[in-house]
C-alpha cells in the first residue's frame, strides 16, 4: 500500500506540473538582441516540427545572481568560451514579475541546461520558474538537466532544508498553494539527475574544469542526436565526407575545400561541420563572407583582427611574434566563408607552417581555382551537389506548409516547383516561403511566372558569379545558356565555336574558369551541360540588353523570334537564334541580310512546310553552327561560305545539293550530318574539309554516288553510310585510323578490305541488310559491338589466327541474325570466338555481353543442358578454384515474333515454390527470326544471383522463362555452365596445344 501511495503521490505532482505548464502556454516571440534572426540560406534546412525546438545555444545556465555572479559565475562563463561551448548566460535582464519569453526560448533552445543550486536559489520565483521550463523540457523533448550544487548539499535542495525551507516558507505566504507546490516537484525531479557538489573540489578552478568537461562530454554523446540537430535534408553524406577530410592525418596544417555554386548550401554544411567539431579543438572561429567583409574598411585588417580575437577570446589588434606563438600552442579550428581572393591565406597568416599540424582551415567557394590558389588539394576539395527530388519536396514542404505534412491538394503544384528549382536548397527556400499560405491560384500564377521571369532573390544571388568573369567569360557561359544547353556537345567542339576568330585561343582557359566558378558542367565524356537555374539566370542578362529584340544579342523564345523573324527586325546585334518548333510563317529572303554578326542558327522546322516562297537571298558569312530540320532550300544561295561552320545539320531536310561549286576553306568543319535528305542526288567535294569528324549521310535514296574524298578524310570519327550506293570500300580505307562507328546497312557492300583491320580504334561495325556481302575480313581487337542481319550471301567470317590475339578482343555483342549461308568453319570459329570472350568477361567480371550465331543445338563445353524449361544445378563436386560465376545459353526456333521486347527470367524453386529470380533483358532483337539461333550471354546479375545461392546450396533447381512481349517463347534449349579460374587456364591451354 505504502508503494501505491507514493506512486499516486508522484502522478499528482506530475500532473501539476504539467497543468502548470500547459496554462503557461507556448507562444514565443524575439528577444531583444538576444536570439538573432534566422536568414534564408542556400542550404537544405528543414524547419523543426512544432514539438521539436531548434537550438541555438549548447547550454543554459540557471543560477542566482546575488550568489554567485561576481565569483564562480565569472570563472565559469569565462571558461566556456575557450573551449567553445555556447552558452545563454542572462546576466542583463531586468527581472520583472513573469519570466521572459526569451528566455523560455532559450531553455527550449538549448539541449543542456546546467542549474546552479546556490545558497538563495529557492529565495527567487524567477529561477524557479526557469526550473519549472527546465523539467518541461527535459521530459517533453529529452533534453539533460545538470545539477551544480554550489555551497549546497544536495539533500538540503531535494527534500528543502535549511535554506531552502526558509525560502518556501517566505514563498508560500505570496503564491498559492499549487504554484509552490510545482516548484517543490520541479526540485525534487531536477535532484533526481547526476550532478556534481561543490565540496567535493579543493577550489572553484577545479571544479569549472570538471563541469566544462562534464559539459563537453554530454555535447559529444548528443552530436548525432535528433535533439541537436537541425535537421537538415541532405546533409548527412556531405558531413561524414567533411569528417573524414578533417580527421585525415597530416603531418601539416590541412586545407579543406568546399566547393559549389550559389546557393547549394556550401555555407550552412560548413556551419554544421564547424558546429560539430568546434569542442575538439583549442581555438575556433568562423568568418562568414569574407569576400564581403574585405571590401569594407579596413579589409584584411579587420578580418584579421576579428579572428585572431576569437581564437584567443580577448581583443587582439595584429599579428605579433607573440600572437604567432600563442596560436602555435593551439590546436585551431578556422572556417573563411565566400573566399574569392586567390591569396586568401596568405594575405591572413603569412605561411601555414606555425599553426599545430593537428590545426584544420575549411574555405567555401564558388570558385574550385581559387581553393587550389589557397592551397586546398583536388582530393581535399568537396563537391556540394543537389539535393534528389525526394530531399527537394521534403525541404519544400517543410518550408510551405505550417504543419509537419504536405497538403494533399497542393501535391502535384509542390511536384512542379520542386522540378523548377532541380535541387537547389536557396531556390527551394525562397520559392517556399514566397508561397506559404497563399491560394492556390496564386501558386499557379507564380509557376507560370517563373517561367518568363527568374525570382529577384534567385537572380541576384546567381548573378554574383556571372560578374566576377571577364568579358570573354561572360561571352561563353551567354552563349551555352542561350543556345548550346542540352546540345550535349563537347568541350572539343565548343573551342572551335565559340572562338570569334583564330587568334582567340582563350576558350578552353574560358570553359575551365566556367567549370572551376561551378557555372557549367564537364561530364567525364567532356560534355558541357548548365544547371537549368544558372540558364534562366543567363536569360534575364540578355533580356536586360535591350527593350528592342532585335537588338538583343540572343534570341531564345519562339514568340520573340516569330516577331524579329516576321517583321525583319533582326540587327547585327544577334548572336544566335534557338528555335526547337518553326510556326507556318512566310519569310522575306532578305530575313538575314542585317544579321551580319549571325553565329549560331538552330531551325525545328515543320515538315512539307516552305517558309522561304521566295528562296534566300543570303546567309552570315560568319555561320558556324547551322541545324535545320526540314530545310525547304533545295540548295544554299550562291553567296554562301562554309568557311567558319563547324557543324552544319541537315537531316530530314528538302535539299537536293549543298552548295554550288568549290568551297575551298572548310578546314573548320566537324560535322556533318545529312541522313533521311531524300532529295539528296549529290554530295559536294569534301577532301578541304580535312578535320572532319562525323559524316552521316544514311538513308539518302536519290543519292547516286557517294564523291570519293569521304572516303579518305583520315580523322573521321563516325561514318554513317546505311542505303547508300557504294558497293565497296577502298583498299586505302584502312588510313581511317581514328575511326571509332562504322554503319553500312542496307547499302550494296559486296567486299570489305582487309585492312579494316587497321582501324585500331574501331568500336562499332553494324553491316545487317548488306544483302551482297560475301565475306567478312578479320576485325581489329577494338571492336566491342558487329551486328549482322539478314546477310544471306556472308559466307565467310575470319578470326584472328593465334590464340593470343584472340585474347585481346573485345567483343561484348556479335549477333548473326538469319545469316543461312555461313560455311560450317566459320560457325565452328564464331562458337570458338564466343567461348574465349565469354570466359575471359566471367573471369574479369564484365557486366553484360551476348553473342548470336544460326545454329539449333547447346555448345558442347556448357555443362548443364536441357530441352525443357527447369533442371538442377549440382555443384556438389570439388573444384580447383573458387567460382567466379555462371555463362548462360538459350537456342531461339525458327519464327515471325515480334522479339523486340525479349526477356529472359531465371529463377530458383524450393519444392514447389518458385522464388524471385532475375531479369534478363535482351535489347535490339529483330522483328523475325528464320533460322534456329544460339545466344550466349554473359549477365552479371543474374551470374551473381546464382553465386550467391552457390554459397549456400551445393545442388538447386532452377527454371527459365522466355516472353516476347506479353507471349511466352517455347525455347529448344537451354544451358549454363559454371566458371572458374581453372575452367578459363584450361581453356588457353587447350588452345594453345591445337594451334602449336
Amino acid at each position: 500500500m505504502m508503494i501505491l501511495l507514493v506512486w499516486i503521490i508522484a502522478l499528482l505532482g506530475f500532473l501539476k506540473v504539467a497543468a502548470s505548464l500547459l496554462r503557461r502556454g507556448q507562444e514565443r516571440r524575439d528577444g531583444a538582441g538576444l536570439i538573432p534572426e534566422v536568414e534564408l540560406k542556400g542550404v537544405a534546412e528543414r524547419e523543426m516540427p512544432n514539438n521539436t525546438p531548434q537550438l541555438k545555444y549548447d547550454v543554459f545556465v540557471s543560477f542566482r545572481g546575488e550568489d554567485i555572479r561576481h565569483s564562480f559565475l565569472s570563472h565559469l562563463v569565462k571558461a566556456f568560451p575557450r573551449k567553445q561551448i555556447n552558452a545563454f548566460v542572462d546576466d542583463a535582464l531586468t527581472r520583472g514579475d513573469d519570466i521572459s519569453h526569451s528566455l523560455f526560448e532559450a531553455i527550449e533552445g538549448s539541449p543542456i541546461s546546467l542549474v546552479i543550486f546556490s545558497k538563495n536559489y529557492a529565495s527567487s520565483h524567477w529561477c524557479l520558474d526557469e526550473l519549472v521550463k527546465i523539467i518541461e523540457c527535459k521530459e517533453k523533448y529529452g533534453q539533460i538537466v545538470l545539477p551544480i550544487f554550489y555551497g549546497v548539499k544536495p539533500t538540503n535542495v531535494r527534500h528543502q532544508k535549511k535554506s531552502y525551507e526558509n525560502a518556501f516558507s517566505k514563498l508560500e505566504k505570496m503564491h498559492n498553494s499549487s504554484q509552490v507546490q510545482i516548484w517543490r516537484d520541479a526540485l525534487k525531479i531536477s535532484c533526481n539527475s547526476s550532478g556534481i557538489t561543490s565540496s567535493s573540489f579543493p577550489n572553484d578552478a577545479v571544479l569549472v574544469e570538471e563541469i566544462t568537461k562534464v559539459v563537453l562530454m554530454r555535447l559529444s554523446e548528443l552530436k548525432n542526436s535528433p535533439v541537436n540537430s537541425k535537421e537538415l535534408v541532405g546533409i548527412d553524406k556531405p558531413i561524414a565526407d567533411l569528417n573524414s577530410l578533417l580527421k585525415k592525418e597530416s603531418e601539416q596544417v590541412r586545407v579543406i575545400g568546399i566547393w559549389g555554386m550559389g546557393g547549394i548550401g556550401k555555407t550552412t554544411i560548413a556551419e554544421e561541420i564547424f558546429s560539430q567539431n568546434r569542442s575538439d579543438y583549442d581555438g575556433c572561429c568562423f568568418l562568414e563572407k569574407v569576400s564581403e567583409r574585405l571590401k569594407t574598411p579596413g579589409g584584411v585588417g579587420c578580418l584579421k583582427e576579428s579572428l585572431l580575437s576569437e581564437l584567443l577570446k580577448e581583443s587582439v589588434k595584429e599579428l605579433s611574434g607573440d600572437i604567432k606563438r600563442r596560436i602555435s600552442r593551439m590546436k585551431v579550428l578556422i572556417v573563411l566563408d565566400d573566399v574569392k581572393e586567390t591569396d586568401q591565406l596568405e594575405m591572413l597568416f603569412g605561411t601555414l607552417d606555425w599553426f599545430q599540424s593537428d590545426s584544420r582551415i575549411i574555405l567555401t567557394s564558388r570558385d574550385k581555382q581559387v581553393l587550389r590558389n589557397n592551397e586546398v588539394e583536388d582530393d581535399d576539395i568537396y563537391e556540394v551537389g543537389v539535393l534528389d527530388s525526394s530531399e527537394a519536396l521534403v525541404l519544400f514542404n517543410s518550408n510551405a506548409f505550417k504543419q509537419s505534412h504536405l497538403e494533399m491538394e497542393y501535391y502535384e503544384l509542390s511536384k512542379s516547383v520542386v522540378n523548377y528549382a532541380k535541387g537547389i536548397p536557396l531556390v527551394l527556400k525562397v520559392l517556399a516561403h514566397m508561397l506559404r499560405g497563399k491560394k492556390k491560384e496564386v501558386w499557379e500564377s507564380q509557376l507560370d511566372k517563373l517561367r518568363r521571369l527568374p525570382v529577384q532573390k534567385v537572380y541576384d544571388a546567381m548573378r554574383l558569379s556571372y560578374d566576377d568573369l571577364d568579358r570573354l567569360e561572360q561571352k561563353y557561359f551567354l552563349d551555352i545558356a542561350c543556345f548550346f544547353n542540352g546540345l550535349d556537345l563537347k568541350v572539343d567542339y565548343m573551342k572551335h565555336l565559340l572562338k570569334d576568330c583564330d587568334s582567340d585561343n582563350y576558350v578552353a582557359g574560358g570553359l575551365e574558369t566556367l567549370k572551376d566558378k561551378a557555372l557549367i558542367t564537364i561530364s567525364e565524356d567532356n560534355v558541357i551541360s548548365m544547371h537549368d537555374i544558372l540558364q534562366e539566370m543567363g536569360w534575364e542578362i540578355v533580356r536586360q540588353e535591350s527593350s528592342d529584340l532585335g537588338k538583343r544579342s540572343r534570341l531564345w523564345n519562339p514568340d520573340e523570334i516569330y516577331d524579329v523573324l516576321k517583321n525583319d527586325k533582326g540587327t547585327n546585334a544577334i548572336r544566335s537564334i534557338s528555335l526547337p518548333t518553326m510556326r507556318e510563317l512566310k519569310l522575306s529572303r532578305h530575313v538575314f541580310d542585317k544579321m551580319t554578326n549571325l553565329r549560331f542558327l538552330y531551325f525545328g522546322g515543320i515538315e512539307g512546310f516552305d517558309c522561304f516562297p521566295q528562296g534566300l537571298q543570303s546567309f552570315p558569312l560568319g555561320i558556324k553552327y547551322l541545324h535545320w530540320t526540314y530545310c525547304p532550300l533545295k540548295s544554299f544561295p550562291e553567296k554562301f561560305s562554309a568557311k567558319n561552320l563547324v557543324i552544319l545539320d541537315l537531316s530530314d531536310s528538302l535539299v537536293e545539293k549543298l552548295w554550288c561549286g568549290v568551297q575551298q576553306d572548310l578546314i573548320n568543319l566537324k560535322e556533318v550530318r545529312l541522313s533521311y535528305s531524300m532529295l539528296l542526288k549529290e554530295l559536294p567535294d569534301f577532301s578541304k574539309a580535312i578535320n572532319l569528324k562525323v559524316l552521316n549521310i544514311s538513308s539518302c535514296y536519290q543519292l547516286k554516288s557517294v564523291h570519293p574524298s569521304i572516303l579518305s578524310l583520315n580523322r573521321l570519327e563516325q561514318l554513317g553510310l546505311s542505303w547508300c550506293p557504294i558497293n565497296a570500300l577502298p583498299s586505302s580505307f584502312g588510313c581511317q585510323r581514328k575511326l571509332e562507328i562504322l554503319v553500312l546497312r542496307y547499302s550494296d557492300i559486296e567486299i570489305i578490305p582487309s585492312s579494316i583491320k587497321n582501324l585500331t580504334r574501331l568500336r562499332k561495325l553494324d553491316i545487317r541488310g548488306c544483302l551482297k556481302l560475301v565475306a567478312l575480313p578479320e576485325l581489329p581487337s577494338s571492336v566491342e559491338t558487329l551486328l549482322v542481319k539478314d546477310s544471306f550471301s556472308l559466307k565467310t567470317v575470319l578470326f584472328p589466327s593465334t590464340v593470343a590475339e584472340q585474347f585481346k578482343e573485345n567483343k561484348k555483342s556479335v549477333e548473326f541474325w538469319n545469316c543461312e549461308n555461313l560455311d560450317e568453319s566459320s560457325l565452328i570459329n564464331v562458337g570458338l570466338n564466343v567461348q574465349i570472350n565469354l570466359m575471359k568477361y566471367a573471369n574479369f567480371g564484365s557486366d553484360e555481353a551476348m553473342y548470336v550465331y544460326p545454329g539449333s543445338s547447346i555448345p558442347e563445353w556448357l555443362e548443364y543442358k536441357t530441352t525443357k524449361d527447369d533442371m538442377i544445378i549440382d555443384l556438389s563436386q570439388p573444384r580447383l578454384s573458387p567460382l567466379l560465376g555462371f555463362v548462360f545459353c538459350i537456342v531461339f526456333p525458327k519464327c515471325l515474333l515480334n522479339f523486340s521486347k525479349f526477356i529472359l527470367k531465371i529463377t530458383t524453386i524450393e519444392g514447389d515454390n518458385e522464388k524471385d529470380g532475375v531479369d534478363i533483358n535482351l535489347r535490339s532483337m529483330p522483328l523475325d527470326i528464320y533460322l534456329d539461333h544460339v545466344c550466349m550471354i554473359q549477365d552479371q546479375r543474374c551470374s551473381g544471383y546464382l553465386t550467391r545461392i552457390a554459397k549456400n546450396q551445393t545442388s538447386f533447381k532452377i527454371k527459365v522463362t522466355a516472353m516476347s512481349g506479353f507471349i511466352k517463347v517455347k525455347l529448344k534449349g537451354f544451358g549454363m555452365s559454371p566458371i572458374n579460374q581453372s575452367t578459363y587456364q584450361n581453356l588457353i591451354q587447350q588452345m594453345e596445344y591445337e594451334c602449336a
